[in-house]
């Protein structure tokens, strides 16, 4: 049995949890009588089901997500054409996915149209095709989520929920004010993904400008001081320029003439 074939079938069955070692291969090869041609096949078969098995799990992946699955927002769908400024170039290396491995949260702060979503959503994505847990929901979600929770007493069970994905995007921030109890629940959660040691990133996206986000959390300053951590690894796009809503609008202008009146003799 070659090396190469012996390497091949290892990383395959590395993909399901299963570990091989040169001698077993070679067992079985001699226990069941495997030439070239049979050990070429074991190889294939072990290829199909390694993939087989991860686009299964890409695919759970996705649907966990809550993504938007019928029409996902991509990087590729994304329009960095239009993208100017001296910073350009580091929203065009987003897909890379350097915050993620980097243990640094993101945001997406600008007017409406602008595509804060989009890139949010697409980065959301891309860590589900790359394997890694991904969690969207908006503000408004998160808030009454939270809120059942303190309601019926299973803060612990939502708050592990919220800090297990290792993306976890909240999308406008600023349509919704939390309370007391959400905003006590809503810090837990970003301690505990903060103290996190594997590839984790927090991705906000709101209108409103970060030093104006206490007017949407209900605290004292001591509490609020905690929308400080949130930032302390972080990368934050200021987004300026003209909505990209109404790309494909289509106005079209009409009149009608005066009704005439017949007269009768």
């Amino acid at each position: 049995m070659s090396d190469g074939i012996y390497a091949h079938v290892s990383e395959r069955a590395a993909a399901f949890g299963v570990s091989i070692s040169p001698e077993e291969m070679a067992e079985i090869a001699v226990r069941e009588d495997f030439g070239a041609c049979e050990l070429h096949a074991v190889t294939e078969v072990f290829s199909y089901l390694a993939d087989k098995h991860h686009e299964q799990v890409i695919g759970t992946l996705l649907k966990l997500s809550r993504l938007p699955q019928k029409a996902p927002k991509t990087f590729d769908g994304f329009d960095f054409g239009r993208i100017r400024g001296r910073d350009a170039k580091a929203l065009r290396e987003l897909p890379a996915l350097s915050n993620l491995h980097a243990r640094k949260n993101l945001a997406f702060i600008g007017p409406g149209g602008i595509g804060k979503t989009h890139l949010a959503q697409a980065y959301g994505r891309e860590c589900c095709l790359a394997g890694y847990k991904t969690y969207y929901l908006k503000a408004t979600e998160l808030r009454d989520r939270l809120r059942r929770a303190a309601d019926a007493g299973s803060t612990s069970r939502t708050v592990a929920t919220l800090v297990k994905p290792s993306c976890l995007i909240v999308d406008e921030v600023g349509r919704c004010v939390f309370d007391r109890a959400c905003t006590d629940l809503f810090f837990d959660v970003m301690d505990r993904r903060y103290e996190k040691e594997c590839p984790n990133t927090l991705i906000l996206t709101s209108n409103t400008p970060v030093n104006n986000w206490d007017e949407f959390f209900t605290g004292d300053e001591t509490l609020l001081c905690a929308l400080d951590r949130i930032f302390d690894r972080a990368t934050v796009f200021m987004m300026k320029g003209a909505s990209f809503r109404g790309a494909e609008l289509e106005t079209l202008t009409v009149e009608s003439s005066p009704m005439t009146t017949k007269m009768n003799k």
